[in-house]
């Protein structure tokens, strides 16, 4: 271990509820302050930002210009970029902390500054396709170590010539999974489902790459009275949520779809109202849904999008050879009529080891080894 206390800038771009920017969060409220000096870096002015400790100073970078800034920019002069060079000679880190690759102006500055870069991937390559191919290869060649929230994640950085790769599972804070079985009934009642009917939980943005699209097809295949599909998460405005929203709402399968939308206080009951927990994501680097959901002792039923595959066990569910709606209604139904046995308890103890303690634990092994 270096003795020399550090000095870290952490970066972030929307200081929101995303797996990425959570995890980040349990990270600086959980660092060792009398071996780092820290600052955070958001493009966002997010409402996670309230939640990390107030002594962290905390600066918004220009990401939407307003009417200066467009000026500026249309004159050659990059309003992000000129903040961060700002903040590079005030802010003298020892090394800057990307979190996620979606801020490739880091990278530049940090370049021009020789400021080491970590970069913490939360992404799998179908994300890739928002950065250019310059800006991906910097993120590759200029970081001197480049973390994966999974060995899913993990591979194709190295794939892509990543040279120092390390695995960090994602976490979760546990002490925050918290359910309530009164208030779950009664959600539940709310949503005139009968107390014998089989629910599988699904929970995410409304994209493509969570599969939300997916959903009344899913909602066809199974045609069973008895089953409930119930999607927790914000809408997306765009087309395909429009036209798969409409599907939902226009389906003539006998299983009931029901869009709840994002749920912050009831999120957990939510959750426990399944009696399983979906995931259909096409690709997924290390959901902690799935962590939570394990946590409550649910069943998962998943395709192949990444990292579920190295978090479900025997005994915790089923992840489908392929992404394929026939695969994972066959899998719904075997969990259903009990063919394939499942333990809450399994689901628990796995989910257990995810937690902020062996997180941060590992975490910190990685920079003291780095660094």
């Amino acid at each position: 271990m270096n003795n020399v206390k550090k000095k870290i800038l952490f970066f972030t771009p929307y200081a929101t509820r995303t797996g990425s920017e959570m995890m980040l969060l349990y990270i600086v409220k959980k660092i060792d302050r009398s071996r780092f000096d820290i600052g955070i870096v958001s493009f966002a002015n997010g409402e996670l930002l309230k939640e990390f400790p107030a002594d962290i100073p905390v600066f918004i970078a220009p990401k939407t210009f307003n009417m200066v800034e467009k000026i500026s920019f249309h004159l050659g002069i990059h309003p992000t970029l000129k903040y961060l060079r700002k903040l590079a000679k005030d802010f003298k880190a020892d090394f800057w902390y990307v979190n996620t690759t979606m801020m490739p102006e880091t990278i530049v500055v940090a370049k021009e500054f020789s400021i080491p870069v970590i970069t913490h991937f939360h992404e799998m390559p179908l994300t890739y396709t928002y950065l250019s191919s310059p800006d991906f290869k910097s993120i590759i060649d200029y970081s001197s170590l480049l973390i994966g929230c999974s060995q899913t994640t993990c591979e194709p950085i190295k794939d892509a010539g990543g040279k120092n790769v390390e695995l960090l599972y994602s976490f979760i804070d546990h002490t925050l999974v918290k359910k309530d079985e009164k208030r779950t009934a009664e959600l539940k009642r709310a949503l005139g489902i009968p107390a014998d009917d089989f629910v599988w939980i699904l929970s995410g943005m409304t994209s493509e790459r969570k599969g939300f699209d997916m959903l009344p097809d899913l909602a066809q295949e199974l045609n069973d009275p008895h089953v409930h599909l119930i999607w927790v998460g914000a809408s997306i405005d765009d087309g395909l949520v429009y036209y798969t929203e409409q599907r939902c709402k226009n389906s003539k399968s006998a299983t009931k779809i029901h869009l709840v939308g994002k749920q912050k206080e009831d999120y957990y009951n939510y959750l426990n109202m399944g009696n399983g927990f979906l995931l259909t994501s096409r690709q997924d680097p290390f959901p902690l849904v799935m962590i939570e959901a394990a946590l409550l002792g649910k069943p998962i039923v998943s395709f192949p999008s990444g990292g579920v595959s190295e978090f479900v066990k025997e005994g915790m569910g089923i992840v489908t050879q392929d992404i394929s709606i026939k695969q994972m209604v066959k899998a719904i139904r075997s969990i259903m009529r009990g063919e394939t046995v499942t333990s809450s308890e399994k689901s628990i103890e796995v989910a257990s080891r995810f937690n902020i303690d062996n997180g941060y634990n590992h975490w910190i092994t990685l920079i003291d080894k780095n660094y």
